[in-house]
C-alpha cells in the first residue's frame, strides 16, 4: 500500500527550513527560494511521490569543526529529500514525542517535540542550560554523595538503524510512514545499519526516540539522573551504587545499542566534588567581567539556546531587552572571548556576533579578522556578522574580501571544504565583496564540490559571461549541486542568451532543477 507525506506537513517542513535552515551547520541553499517560487508545484509534486518507491537523491558530507580540535562528520541532505525527511518525522513526531520520558519530569531535556505554526520544531524551555540547572539543584541535595558523569561516543554516527526501525514500528500509529521512514534512512546509509544524517533537526528526535530503552533501564532501576542528549548524569547515594550505575549504563548500550561511552569525558566524583567544579566554573566567568555580566543579562531576560551549538535567537528580543543587551560593551565581550587563552564560550560569542551584526557596529571587523584562529569554532556565525555589517565602505569592504579569499589558501582556516564553503558563500550574495578576477583560479584549484558550487554560482553573480559561455554546452557534466549552481548562475548571461539556454535544457531537468531555471528566469543574477 503506498504512503504518501501530506500538503500541511510539507507546508510546514518548508516554513521551519525557512526559519530556521535545513542544518544548522551549512549555509541554506538557495534552491529553498526557489522551491518557494514554485512551491505550489513542487509540494504536488512531492506529495504525489509513493515514499515506499522513493529513491533518496545525492547528499552532501564533509568535516565540521565541534570544537578547536574537534570534528564531526556533517550531511546536507538534497532540498526534496529535507523537505520529505522533515515532513514524516512532523507527521509521527507526537507519537515519538508521547513514547518518552514525560518532560514534566525534568530527566530528559533534549529536544522535546513541540512544533509551532511559526516553523519551531522543538520546546525552548528544555535545553542544555535547564539540563544544567537541573543538575545543580540535584548536586545540592545531602542525599546523594557520588555523580558519575557520562558520554556517548560517536552517538549520532552510531545509532543502529535496526533497534531504530523497530521502536518507530511499535511507537507511532502511521506504521507505513514509519516503514518508509526506516528505508530512507537505509538508502542513505547504503544499507550500512547504522548512522542517521548528522544536521537536519528531524533526526534529533529520531535519536531521541532510539535511546528511549536506555531511559527506561535506568528508572527501572531507580537511579536518579537527567540527560542532554549524549550526555548523562546519575546522582547516587554511595560510591558502590555510582559504580554499579556506570557499569550498569555502559552495559545497557552496548548490548542494545552498539554503543560505548566517552572514556576521557566519563568518570565519577563526589558530589561535593562536582559542586565545587560547578561552582568554580562560575567563578571562572567572574574573572571576565563583561563576559559574567553578559551571562547573568541573558538569564535574566530569558534568552536561552536549546543546543550548545545553535546561536541563541535574537530576532525575538523585545525592545527593553535589545537595549538591556546594547548597553554592555559588545565589542568588549566579544574581545575577551577572542583574545582568550581558553576555549570561547560559543553561545555568547555567537550572540555577540549576530547581535553586532544586527545592529550593524562595524567595530568588530578587525578584531574578528585578526583573531580568526581563536574565533575558529563559530566561523559561520564571523561569516554572518561580516556580512551583516554595511556600515563600512566600499574600499574595505573589498579588503575584507581579498582577507577572507586569502584564507583559502593562506591559513588553518581554509584546509576544511566547510569553511571554505562559508567563505565563499559570502560573495555569492552580491558583488560588494569585488575580488572577482580570483574566482576562476580557485576553482581550477579546488576539485571538491563544496568548493566548486559556491565559485560557480560566486562567478554568476561576478558576471564573468566568458566563462559560462565557454562551459555552458557541458554543464551536464557537474554533480547535482554544482549543477544547480551552473543553472541559477547562468541567468547572469546577457541579453536572450540565458533566456534561450533555458529553454534548450529545460526538457531535460528534473523537477528541482526546473523550479531553479524558473526562479533564476525571473530572479536573474
Amino acid at each position: 500500500m503506498p504512503v504518501y507525506v501530506s500538503s500541511a506537513a510539507l507546508d510546514w517542513a518548508l516554513t521551519h527550513i525557512e526559519a530556521f535552515g535545513d542544518t544548522d551547520i551549512f549555509p541554506v541553499p538557495f534552491e529553498y527560494a526557489a522551491i518557494r517560487d514554485q512551491w505550489v508545484t513542487v509540494r504536488d509534486f512531492l506529495g504525489r511521490q509513493d515514499l515506499f518507491t522513493w529513491s533518496i537523491r545525492p547528499y552532501r558530507r564533509c568535516l565540521s569543526p565541534k570544537h578547536n580540535f574537534g570534528f564531526r562528520v556533517s550531511t546536507q541532505l538534497d532540498p526534496l529529500d529535507t523537505l520529505i525527511f522533515t515532513a514524516l518525522v512532523y507527521e509521527i513526531g507526537s507519537d515519538l514525542e508521547a513514547a518518552r520520558v514525560p518532560a514534566d519530569k525534568g530527566i530528559v531535556h533534549s529536544y522535546r517535540f513541540r512544533p509551532t505554526a511559526a516553523g519551531l520544531m522543538y520546546d525552548p524551555d528544555f535545553s542544555l542550560e535547564s539540563f544544567r540547572e537541573r543538575c545543580r539543584k540535584h548536586a545540592s541535595e545531602k542525599a546523594f554523595s557520588h555523580v558519575v558523569l557520562a558520554d556517548i561516543a560517536d552517538f549520532y554516527p552510531r545509532i543502529y538503524s535496526h533497534p531504530l526501525e523497530n521502536a518507530l514500528k511499535t511507537t507511532v500509529t502511521k506504521l507505513d510512514h514509519a516503514k518508509a521512514l526506516g528505508k530512507i534512512l537505509n538508502q542513505w546509509n547504503f544499507s550500512v545499519s547504522y548512522g542517521i544524517p548528522v544536521g537536519p533537526a528531524a533526526s534529533r528526535l529520531l535519536a531521541e526516540r532510539a535511546i528511549v530503552d536506555v531511559d527506561a533501564a535506568l528508572l527501572s532501576e531507580k537511579f536518579v539522573y537527567c540527560r542532554f542528549v549524549d550526555d548523562f548524569r546519575i546522582f547516587c547515594k554511595d560510591e558502590r551504587t555510582a559504580y554499579e550505575s556506570l557499569a550498569f549504563l555502559a552495559n545497557v548500550l552496548f548490548e542494545n545499542h552498539g554503543l560505548t561511552l566517552q572514556q576521557h569525558k566519563t568518570r565519577i566524583m563526589k558530589r561535593e566534588d562536582f559542586e565545587k567544579a560547578i561552582q568554580r566554573s562560575e567563578k571562572e566567568h567572574e574573572g571576565k567581567t563583561l563576559t559574567q555580566q553578559f551571562d547573568e543579562l541573558l538569564k535574566e531576560i530569558g534568552v536561552t539556546s536549546p543546543n550548545p551549538y545553535e546561536p541563541i535567537d535574537v530576532t525575538s528580543l523585545t525592545e527593553d531587552q535589545k537595549k538591556k543587551v546594547d548597553a554592555l560593551n559588545l565589542v568588549g565581550i566579544l574581545k575577551e572571548q577572542a583574545t582568550s587563552t581558553t576555549e570561547i564560550d560559543q553561545l555568547i560569542t555567537k550572540f555577540v556576533l549576530r547581535r553586532l551584526g544586527q545592529i550593524d557596529d562595524p567595530t568588530a571587523v578587525t578584531l574578528v579578522l585578526d583573531n580568526i584562529v581563536t574565533l575558529y569554532p563559530v566561523f559561520k556565525d564571523v561569516l554572518g556578522y561580516l556580512v551583516a555589517v554595511k556600515k563600512i565602505s566600499a574600499e574595505e569592504r573589498h579588503k575584507v574580501g581579498a582577507t577572507l579569499l586569502d584564507l583559502i589558501d593562506s591559513s588553518t582556516i581554509g584546509h576544511l571544504e566547510y569553511h571554505r564553503c562559508w567563505i565563499l558563500n559570502a560573495f555569492t550574495r552580491n558583488r560588494e565583496w569585488n575580488n572577482d578576477d580570483r574566482f576562476a583560479a580557485l576553482y581550477q584549484r579546488y576539485s571538491d564540490q563544496f568548493t566548486r558550487r559556491e565559485l560557480i554560482a560566486a562567478l554568476g553573480r561576478a558576471h564573468q559571461e566568458h566563462w559560462f559561455k565557454t562551459i555552458k554546452r557541458n554543464y551536464d557534466q557537474f554533480g547535482p549541486w554544482e549543477k544547480r549552481a551552473f543553472i541559477a548562475a547562468a541567468s547572469s548571461l546577457p541579453g536572450d542568451e540565458g533566456h534561450y539556454w533555458y529553454k534548450s535544457v529545460f526538457p531535460r531537468l528534473d523537477e528541482l532543477e526546473q523550479a531553479v531555471c524558473k526562479w533564476a528566469e525571473k530572479n536573474p543574477w
